[in-house]
């Protein structure tokens, strides 16, 4: 039976490929809105992700890498002197105008050239440990799409002249790129000496992470201390709050709206099929031979509708980022789990549709 099924899903190529196609459309829909949902969510907190923190010190009542918070330095000198903490950071984030032979809006990193745990990433030439020295930055490929720079070229930060000392590759957050410059630079860029954005902290091994937090806000009870994870959370719900639960209804309704295609596609294909279940019935079929072509039929409509519909989606992700720096991500166990639901609703549309199939009268065949 499973080459009569065969033999029947492509013995009209023309009604295979549109229904084939359609279920990639569907899919498109899905697995790419899934995709620049992940992507954006995963991007708003790209700096925690690539940062080797296991604490992160902010000022009380923020919980959010994009809050304005404001850590003074006595709280990095406070953090070397909690139990179990191997290194202390200061981290300063800020708004600034990088302008190669345009201008282009830049979240600045102030970093401590000699703190292991937050550096540039995926450094595409130059070297990072240059930022060492004053007046030079680390800058992402995303700007110089449109506007080409080299290592050792000088630009512009907030009006002060700087040398390239490294080129990154997706170090930003949405389409703000990420620009790395030293304490001792921002200082010359007209930044404030004293306060940091954060205190990021590195623990020794097997240490108690509740007790450096206890120690540090019995210290400083005007801060809160968030483990990687906790902040990373408080990052993504203020952003959805903000505005990102816009776009996921968006995504939503996107993903509803395929999934209604898929269900509405095989039920329809299976319906066109009917002359072709009242031949086998005619022949001797059993019901139960008919449910299984049924389903190995959705089955594999589904499976081409899929691998095709994620081609798509993945061409399609590689010409947006091309075109406007906007990447998706698609997660193995995301994408298995959207082809799991989508093959369960096609199940389902065929299921629908074969009480049809089943009960369809024989003599069809020898009508007009």
């Amino acid at each position: 039976m499973i080459s009569i099924a065969r033999e029947i899903l492509f013995h009209d190529k023309l009604r295979l490929f549109i229904t084939v196609a359609s279920l990639a459309f569907a899919i498109v829909m899905i697995v790419y809105n899934m995709g620049m949902f992940f992507g954006t969510v995963g991007e708003s907190v790209s700096l925690i992700d690539h940062a080797a923190a296991d604490l992160w010190v902010i000022e009380e009542g923020y919980s959010a890498i994009s809050d304005p918070s404001e850590v003074p330095a006595s709280a990095a000198r406070w953090a070397l002197r909690a139990p179990g903490v191997e290194q202390a950071c200061r981290l300063s984030l800020s708004g600034g105008s990088l302008q190669v032979s345009g201008n282009h809006p830049v979240m600045i990193v102030v970093i401590e050239p000699d703190c292991a745990m937050i550096q540039p990433w995926d450094i595409r030439s130059g070297d990072a440990s240059n930022l060492g020295r004053k007046d030079t930055i680390a800058l992402d490929d995303y700007i110089l799409r449109s506007d080409p720079a080299s290592v050792g070229d000088q630009i512009e930060l907030n009006g002060r002249k700087l040398q390239v000392a490294a080129i990154t590759h997706n170090n930003k957050s949405f389409t703000t790129p990420f620009v790395f410059v030293s304490r001792e630079t921002w200082l010359a860029l007209g930044g404030l000496a004293e306060n940091s954005t954060f205190i990021v902290a590195r623990l020794s091994p097997g240490a108690d992470p509740n007790a450096a937090s206890t120690y540090l806000e019995s210290q400083h009870p005007d801060l809160d201390v968030f483990s990687a994870e906790a902040l990373r959370q408080g990052s993504m719900m203020a952003l959805i709050s903000a505005g990102l639960g816009a776009i996921f209804i968006v995504v939503a309704v996107g993903v509803l709206v395929g999934l209604l295609i898929i269900t509405m596609t095989i039920y329809t294909a299976t319906m066109e099929q009917l002359r072709d279940f009242a031949i086998l019935k005619a022949i001797g079929a059993t019901r139960r031979k008919i449910v299984g072509i049924v389903l190995e039929q959705s089955i594999g409509e589904t499976a081409l509708g899929f691998a095709l519909g994620l081609a798509c989606s993945l061409g399609l992700n590689l010409l947006i980022e091309q075109a406007v720096g906007l990447r998706g991500s698609f997660p193995v166990a995301a994408v298995l789990g959207a082809f799991g639901i989508m093959l369960s609703l096609a199940v389902l549309g065929s299921l629908i549709s074969v009480r049809k199939a089943i009960s369809v009268d024989p003599t069809v065949v020898f009508r007009s």
